[in-house]
C-alpha cells in the first residue's frame, strides 16, 4: 500500500477545503488471477461503487496493480458508454480489470503529481479518470445504490453519501467547496478511490473520491475530497448516465 501526504496552501482567506491536510491518498496495491481468453464469459456489468483494477504489470494470468472504485457511469458523444474514477487510479493506456478479468482500457485521466517524497505538487489539481470497456467483456450500466438523478453543485452543508469497496456506504455532510474540490466529513480508506458521492435531498452526483483529509480548526476532524464531477464530464468529454 502506498500512503501519501498532501498539503495546501494556508492563509486566512483560504477556505477548509483549501487548509485540509491530507493524511493519505486512497491508494491500493491489489493482486488479482487473470483467466485465459475462453473463460471470458458471461459479460461483466459494471455499476457506479464497482471495484476495479487497474493493471501496472501483467505476468502469466497474474496481474498487479491498484484498486479502486468506480464512481459513476458517462456516456461519450457517439453514446458508448464509459467508467469514471480518480485519476490518479490509472495512467492512460493501462488495462483494467473487473471480476478477475481485463475487461477494458484506460482512455484518459488527469491526477495530481507527486514528489519523490509523496506530496502533491499541486493539491488543486484535477482528479479524474475513464476507462473504456471491450463490449464483448463488460457493459457499464445504472445500478447498486448509486442512482443519480442529474449533475449537481455541491454547496457546504449539503447531506452526502458514498459507496466504496472498501468502506461500503457512509454518509456525512459538505464542509466546503474550494478549488474543484469538495471537502467531506466522509471517512474513506485506501481502495474508496473513485467513489461517487450524492447529495441525499435530491440524489444529485457531486463528486468522484479523490483522498483522505484532516481538517484544521476549533475541531480538528477527519474526513475527504472530492473532485467535482461537473468539472470531470467537461474536461472527459463525456456526460453523466442516470438511473
Amino acid at each position: 500500500m502506498r500512503r501519501t501526504t498532501v498539503t495546501t496552501p494556508r492563509s486566512a482567506a483560504a477556505s477548509v477545503a483549501r487548509r485540509a491536510a491530507a493524511t493519505m491518498a486512497v491508494l491500493g496495491t491489489v493482486v488479482a488471477l487473470v483467466p485465459g481468453s475462453a473463460q471470458a464469459e458471461p459479460v461483466t456489468t459494471i455499476v457506479p461503487g464497482s471495484s476495479v483494477l487497474t493493471v501496472s504489470k501483467l505476468v502469466g494470468n497474474v496481474a498487479d496493480g491498484r484498486g479502486c472504485t468506480v464512481g459513476f457511469i458517462g456516456q461519450r458523444p457517439d453514446g458508448s458508454r464509459v467508467g469514471l474514477y480518480a485519476g490518479h487510479c490509472g495512467d492512460q493506456g493501462q488495462q483494467v480489470v473487473v471480476d478477475g478479468r481485463i475487461v477494458g482500457v484506460n482512455t484518459g485521466s488527469s491526477a495530481p503529481s507527486l514528489t519523490k517524497t509523496d506530496l502533491f505538487v499541486v493539491p488543486d489539481a484535477p482528479d479524474w479518470g475513464v476507462f473504456a470497456l471491450d463490449p464483448k467483456l463488460a457493459k457499464a450500466a445504472p445500478g447498486g445504490r448509486i442512482r443519480p438523478s442529474t449533475v449537481g453543485t455541491a454547496r457546504a452543508g449539503d447531506q452526502v453519501c458514498s459507496q466504496g469497496v472498501s468502506s461500503g456506504w457512509r454518509c456525512g455532510s459538505v464542509v466546503s467547496v474550494d478549488g474543484g474540490y469538495i471537502a467531506t466529513t466522509i471517512p474513506v480508506q485506501v481502495g474508496d478511490s473513485g467513489g461517487p458521492l450524492i447529495r441525499t435531498s435530491d440524489n444529485a452526483a457531486l463528486g468522484i473520491a479523490s483522498r483522505a483529509a484532516t481538517f484544521d480548526g476549533p475541531l480538528r476532524r477527519n474526513g475527504s475530497l472530492f473532485y467535482d464531477l461537473g468539472s470531470a464530464l467537461r474536461a472527459s468529454g463525456t456526460s453523466l448516465v442516470v438511473g
